[in-house]
């Protein structure tokens, strides 16, 4: 099972609200950073990473495995290449990253690290006229020379660069992007002669986990997730670690059931038509399933605690004959309240850990914003134990 998801294709996360929504449903982030890259995270990221959620992998060794299939096709097509992707002439803003479409002629270029790519490879692209070092800059008093390529031929390696390194540590590639190519789809010398030269269009993504977690975890957010502080996140992860444990074996199961599904599927709108249904199935059916149960809760131990009031009140006022009724009746009442209550604490708790979605329903009632009145009545039911 894949508990740590690969970020790319860039550095530095460029959605907060997508890094809180993924801190949700990964058990931990890793993202692309070269040795010395000058990182510069926001507030709400470097949270996350002193958290613990967010790590840095160190890219050099795949960079030099992905290396010869980049030569290989730079030699073999340079003058094609050329054509579309030569740097000559065209402007380059230092610190820009690869994006999911194609730069044209006469836009900026995009910019690699020179620790992400490997010397041999920088030397093939710079003698083909399709990379050149940029004009020094100087971040926090070091020079950086990058590497200024086309956005697309940026974007391509990259992706084949993510796919390599996902490999070699077993991390599951996902981006907030929506990208034109994917990672982990098979970056092969051909691929990448299909994609830059051959108009060869994304294929079906692979990437089940991340999908079915994200889908999962969007039915519950709020809409203002970008206003929910960091610690509430980390809190949510920290005091509810079996029922996370619990929904990413959910998520994990559905996604296996997809990748078996879809195998010899080529076909995108299909694809997502599978995913629909096993989500449906797997996820969010149970949700609804969940919440149906615990309204059911409420109404029965709410008719159950009025009985028990009835009778315990019938009771005390016979014993009262003897101890007096005022007395009686409040000790009956005080103990049917606290049994009541922990019966309705113990099938709460039971509903939520038996359940897959327990960890979704967590979430929704964490971080949902509420009124005043609101969390007076949630504070109430929970001392009653008919919340959670």
């Amino acid at each position: 099972m894949q508990h740590t998801g690969l970020y790319y294709p860039y550095v530095h996360l460029r959605d907060e609200a997508w890094a809180k929504a993924a801190a949700l449903y990964w058990k931990r982030l890793a993202r692309v950073v070269p040795d010395g890259f000058p990182v510069r995270d926001e507030a709400g990221v470097k949270e996350l990473r002193q958290a613990d959620f967010l790590v840095d992998t160190d890219p050099a060794g795949a960079a030099a495995a992905v290396a010869p299939a980049f030569v290989g096709v730079v030699e073999e097509y340079g003058q094609a290449l050329r054509r579309s992707y030569a740097v000559a002439g065209r402007p380059f803003t230092a610190r820009s990253a690869a994006g999911p479409r194609r730069i044209r002629p006469g836009r900026h270029l995009a910019g690699l690290y020179p620790q992400e790519v490997s010397r041999e490879l920088e030397s093939a692209l710079v003698e083909a006229g399709l990379a050149e070092r940029s004009e020094r800059e100087w971040v926090e008093d070091r020079p950086i020379d990058w590497v200024a390529v086309d956005g697309m031929l940026a974007w391509v390696y990259k992706c084949a660069l993510t796919e390599e390194l996902a490999r070699r540590t077993a991390f599951a590639p996902v981006t907030d992007q929506v990208e034109a190519h994917a990672a982990g789809d098979g970056w092969s010398r051909e691929r990448i002669v299909r994609a830059l030269l051959g108009g060869d269009r994304a294929p079906v993504s692979r990437e089940a986990t991340s999908r079915i977690a994200l889908m999962a975890v969007r039915c519950v957010l709020p809409a203002n997730l970008e206003d929910v502080p960091v610690k509430k996140i980390v809190k949510l992860r920290t005091d509810y670690a079996d029922e996370f444990a619990a929904f990413s074996a959910a998520v994990e199961a559905a996604a296996a059931e997809l990748r078996e599904t879809v195998q010899e599927v080529t076909d995108p709108a299909a694809f997502e038509i599978h995913l629909a249904d096993i989500f449906d199935h797997r996820i969010a059916q149970p949700l609804e399933q969940l919440r149906k149960a615990m309204n059911g809760l409420k109404l029965d131990t709410v008719s159950s605690a009025l009985t028990v009031k009835a009778e315990v009140t019938a009771a005390g006022a016979a014993l009262g004959l003897i101890a007096g009724p005022t007395t009686a009746v409040g000790a009956g009442l005080a103990f049917a309240t606290v049994a009541t209550r922990q019966t309705a604490a113990r099938q709460r708790d039971a509903l939520v850990t038996s359940s897959a979605a327990g960890y979704l329903l967590r979430i929704e009632k964490e971080l949902t914003p509420q009124t005043l009145l609101g969390r007076v009545g949630r504070s109430a039911l929970r001392a009653a134990g008919l919340g959670i």
